[in-house]
């Protein structure tokens, strides 16, 4: 997805951006940021289905969202069969 981003002429994402907490402690690692703008970008994989994961992915993403950060999910589908969707989405997100 980097690189999908890349190629589309985007700045290149951080990948395994680590956010923190306001004491320092590191939280939640994202796939990919824009540290800078507070986006992040997640692939989400078939282990996102599981309740107990999708319990922790709601909590987290609350506590993203708490601090400002503007995250996008994407799946095999949206990267294989949909790449100008996430694309453009970013391209979006990215945009004053």
């Amino acid at each position: 997805m980097r690189l999908l981003l890349a190629d589309a002429g985007l700045p290149v994402p951080e990948p395994q951006c680590w956010v923190h907490d306001r004491d320092g402690r590191r939280i939640y690692r994202l796939d990919l940021a824009y540290r800078e703008r507070r986006v992040g970008i997640e692939y989400d994989g078939l282990s996102h289905l599981d309740p107990d994961r999708l319990r922790q992915d709601r909590a987290r993403m609350n506590w993203l969202a708490a601090e400002g950060w503007r995250m996008r999910h994407f799946t095999a589908h949206d990267l294989y069969r949909r790449p100008t969707h996430i694309t453009a989405t970013i391209r979006a997100l990215l945009t004053p």
